[in-house]
């Protein structure tokens, strides 16, 4: 049973197009080219990090902020950690306008 289990864990490890977690640095083109668990995931670890400054820190917001920003005519070569920065301050620039 063994010499099966390890031949084919290698082959899976060495096929093609193995899926790699995005991180910070990886490009917004590699954003929008990620499945949107990649996305999820990184923006939850974003979340977590951040909903101690401001509740409206989520998971969904950062998805929807750095899809927003990826669509910037000349954003692709822009990183992800780029994205999420502008993310952050937007939403504290927002949060420090007084009420009308």
């Amino acid at each position: 049973m063994h010499r099966l289990i390890i031949p084919a864990l290698t082959i899976v490890l060495l096929m093609p197009g193995a899926a790699q977690a995005l991180s910070m640095t990886d490009t917004l083109q590699a954003w929008r080219e990620s499945s949107a668990m990649d996305r999820l995931q990184l923006a939850s670890r974003f979340g977590k990090s951040f909903v101690a400054v401001n509740e409206s820190f989520t998971a969904g917001y950062f998805v929807k902020c750095i899809d927003e920003v990826a669509g910037y005519a000349n954003a692709q070569k822009a990183r992800i950690e780029d994205a999420m920065r502008e993310c952050v301050a937007s939403q504290l620039r927002m949060k420090a306008q007084p009420d009308d």
